[in-house]
């Protein structure tokens, strides 16, 4: 199987446990957009996972702010007992794309698993379908930067200062991944 984007794969044993940061699991198209495919009649499930913008360790952040971003889920949930199946994740590997390049993957995968296991991808907080971060004020996506509508290493700082004037109460001021 040939994939388009460096991919990461993991295997998981492990089930979500904190069910209660998932909005539940709805019934969604296999392909987000109809020139991809069709539906084959097999069900993806799709959910919204409420993750912290920071967690212990990697940024401070205020306690008194209860800041989440909103993770884009989909599934192709294992045919018999997707609460005991093993879990596979096919993950982005820029980060930065959206994962409907990924979704003719997850139907080989699961395919050629005969359904055994539950196939997951999610969007990157700030792609796709997820929490949106932008960076307009610092015109790092616009077609004039050095990488076009894909921020540059070169513009990460200006960019992370952009997002916390813009979203001060929820973007955390220090981060170990800017400094």
């Amino acid at each position: 199987m040939k994939f388009r984007h460096a991919i990461g794969l993991t295997m998981a044993i492990f089930q979500v446990s904190a069910s209660d940061q998932l909005d539940g699991w709805y019934p969604c198209a296999e392909y987000t957009f109809s020139d991809e495919g069709t539906s084959s009649g097999q069900k993806a499930e799709c959910a919204i996972y409420m993750a912290p913008m920071c967690y212990p360790g990697i940024c401070d952040s205020p306690k008194s702010q209860d800041s989440k971003v909103d993770i884009f889920v989909k599934r192709l949930p294992a045919v018999s007992d997707a609460e005991k199946a093993t879990n596979v994740w096919l993950i982005e590997g820029g980060p930065g794309a959206p994962t409907t390049g990924f979704e003719e993957a997850m139907l080989q995968l699961h395919a050629k698993l005969n359904g055994t296991a539950n196939v997951y991808t999610m969007e990157h907080r700030g792609t796709g379908r997820s929490t949106l971060f932008d960076c307009v004020a610092a015109q790092v996506q616009t077609t004039g930067s050095p990488q076009g509508r894909d921020i540059d290493p070169t513009e990460v700082v200006s960019c992370a200062k952009a997002l916390h004037l813009c979203r001060s109460k929820a973007v955390p001021v220090q981060s170990k991944a800017v400094k």
